[in-house]
């Protein structure tokens, strides 16, 4: 299996917590109240993925670190 960082762009979130509702094992807040990964370990990448494709300032980025390739968000969208 590859391995897959997940990262927040802190620069754009916005403390919506739709990710820690929909991953609430995967992220927390922060002291400014923004998303930050705690652990991806146990849960799989669809489930990773979906849960960046609820951020509404698409703040959160899936990367397979084998590849290099961005899983989240595509391409065009800035992260």
């Amino acid at each position: 299996m590859s391995k897959i960082k997940v990262s927040v762009n802190h620069n754009k979130c916005v403390g919506s917590q739709l990710c820690i509702m929909f991953s609430p094992d995967v992220f927390e807040l922060n002291a400014n109240g923004q998303s930050k990964v705690t652990s991806i370990e146990g849960h799989d990448l669809k489930e990773l993925i979906s849960t960046a494709e609820q951020c509404p300032q698409c703040a959160i980025k899936v990367l397979n670190v084998d590849t290099g390739v961005v899983l989240f968000p595509p391409e065009g969208l800035s992260f």
